[in-house]
């Protein structure tokens, strides 16, 4: 059953001009609260009120104020911060405070905090003294038939002691007799031996010298010192150095395999030893794992940089391709131990620009060229035979690990693990550009973008018997025309198959089935210029500008009119 509520309108003082505002006024505050409870408070801003009335009624505000002020019963005005507010109800009575007493309630005794206890202050205990006779005490001394003798004493109950009359003390003169003084007799003092003074060695002046020849002189003697630990020219006593357990060398050799790839020295510290890399000590464990593992010559390898120290196994995969065996490769690149000489300075370059052969691309590598060593730091180690740095391409955001493979004597170097950025954004001929960065483990790899275009480009198919063909491909990157093996510019090529080991590892034989390969028919005679000599060269083995002219020089059946057309007679 639903009811309507009566109310009874609320009763204005004042003029009837003020009567009349104050009722309008009561029935906007009522209307503002038609869906409230009849004592809730009604609340309206008296600015926002004031316009209101002034805009509809045509009232002054001044009016509108009196009004208010002429019915506390009916309105009530409050302040919040900065804003007056005008307070009603729907009864038209002025809201009351509903706030409980607090008179009675325990919410004082029980958040009210007692007062500090104040506690007297305590006195200072008093030292106890020690007797003076106890400070000097020395332990009798006993001999064995003395001690004998004590031990055969009966026992305390068994004794009768008598006791016998004291004599009264007779006290008699001292008589004081005169003692004859001797003379003493002269001792001859002896004169003390001269002392040696120390002797010191002066000091020596390196200020002449080199810095880098009394750095390795330093070096030298601590390396050989036991009591140091030296690692990547950082010095520590040994002593100091933490430990690692044999468990923890498992645990890293163990993470490292499954990850199948190398890791740095943060990462080990990090997910193996629990150290944050914010913690006070993670730089001397940094340290620790580079020098212990530095010590397990058969089971870890270093293969980083002096700021990003990568450590691998022996049972991680090569990083790149397995179309070739590194050995194999190194010895294509032999010719580069020829033309680098011995006193290249390491990273002495920002960047390199460099042209991508097709022997590259197949492959997935770049030589270790002189630009790439002016580029790349020098090793870390002595004995270190690689490196693995980090290649970030900022256009496909996208890491790569590379591993840079230093040169022998009898080996060039070369660096592995681009493969497959090869294969999914360039061609033979791009062009990209490699810059170094803060970070001498890390470097950006970039490209320069072109329209999309298609062209039948040579690839070879090395799933059952490799051979050489055109497919169609498109790419979207710059290239060199020159370095660009297309079927419009060698159409012989699409038919051939990879020459045997034993004829692609010398030069000479590479040049003669080039000629046969892309040049021009003159009779029993082939004609070729140079620069299709050298990208059709590099098709096969890597080969230089100076390897291929000394090559052509040398060639006894190779004749030139001038330094670009070049004639081949197999005869």
């Amino acid at each position: 059953m639903v009811t309507d509520q009566d109310h009874q309108a609320p009763v204005f003082a004042g003029t009837k001009k003020f009567q009349t505002l104050a009722a309008r006024t009561f029935d906007v505050l009522r209307g503002r609260g038609m869906f409230m409870s009849d004592y809730a408070p009604i609340r309206v801003p008296a600015e926002a009120l004031t316009a209101f009335l002034v805009e509809t009624q045509g009232a002054k505000p001044a009016d509108v104020a009196k009004a208010i002020a002429d019915n506390p019963d009916v309105f009530a005005t409050e302040s919040v911060g900065d804003i007056d507010y005008v307070v009603t109800t729907r009864t038209g009575k002025a809201p009351v405070s509903n706030d409980p007493l607090s008179t009675h309630s325990f919410a004082a005794r029980f958040l009210a905090p007692q007062p500090k206890i104040v506690r007297p202050a305590r006195p200072a205990p008093e030292r106890v003294r020690v007797d003076p006779n106890w400070a000097t005490y020395s332990a009798p001394e006993y001999g064995d038939e003395e001690e004998d003798a004590y031990l055969d004493l009966p026992d305390d109950d068994n004794v009768v002691v008598v006791v016998e009359p004291v004599a009264d003390e007779v006290v008699t003169e001292a008589v004081v007799t005169e003692v004859e003084v001797l003379p003493s007799e002269e001792v001859e003092e002896t004169e003390a031996a001269p002392v040696e003074a120390t002797k010191w060695t002066a000091g020596s002046d390196f200020s002449g010298r080199d810095d880098a020849l009394v750095a390795t002189a330093i070096e030298s003697r601590l390396t050989d010192d036991e009591r140091t630990a030296w690692f990547a020219g950082k010095w520590m006593s040994e002593d100091r150095v933490a430990r690692l357990g044999r468990n923890d060398i498992r645990r890293i050799k163990d993470y490292i395999a499954e990850q199948d790839r190398p890791l740095t020295d943060a990462t080990i510290a990090q997910d193996i030893l629990n150290v944050r890399a914010n913690s006070a000590e993670f730089d001397a464990i940094q340290f620790a794992i580079n020098y212990r593992l530095s010590r397990e010559h058969r089971e870890f390898d270093f293969v980083g940089t002096n700021d990003q120290r990568f450590w691998s196994t022996s049972s991680l995969p090569q990083i790149g391709t397995t179309r070739r065996k590194p050995n194999e490769i190194g010895t294509d690149y032999r010719y580069l131990v020829d033309e680098i000489p011995t006193d290249v300075e390491q990273r002495s370059i920002p960047s390199v620009s460099h042209v991508l052969s097709f022997y590259e691309f197949t492959l997935g590598l770049l030589p270790y060229n002189l630009e790439m060593q002016q580029l790349l730091p020098a090793q870390v180690l002595p004995d270190q035979r690689s490196t693995v740095v980090t290649f970030e391409i900022p256009q496909l955001y996208t890491t790569y690990l590379v591993e840079v493979r230093y040169p022998t004597p009898n080996r060039g170097g070369f660096m592995l693990g681009l493969d497959d950025f090869y294969a999914e954004s360039l061609v033979p001929g791009a062009l990209i550009s490699v810059t170094a960065t803060e970070n001498d483990g890390h470097y950006t790899v970039e490209f320069l973008p072109a329209p999309s275009q298609s062209a039948r480009l040579l690839d070879l198919d090395d799933r059952r018997s490799p051979r050489y063909h055109f497919r169609p491909t498109s790419f979207a990157c710059e290239v060199s025309p020159e370095w660009l093996i297309s079927e419009d510019r060698f159409p012989k090529l699409g038919a051939e198959k990879p020459l045997d080991d034993k004829v692609r590892r010398r030069p000479d034989t590479v040049v003669e089935a080039t000629f046969q390969r892309i040049g021009i028919e003159d009779g029993d005679s082939f004609i070729s210029t140079f620069d299709e000599l050298l990208t059709a060269v590099n098709i096969e083995r890597p080969c230089s500008e100076t390897l291929l002219r000394s090559t052509l020089e040398q060639h006894a059946r190779v004749s030139s009119d001038d330094a670009d057309t070049f004639t081949y007679d197999p005869r």
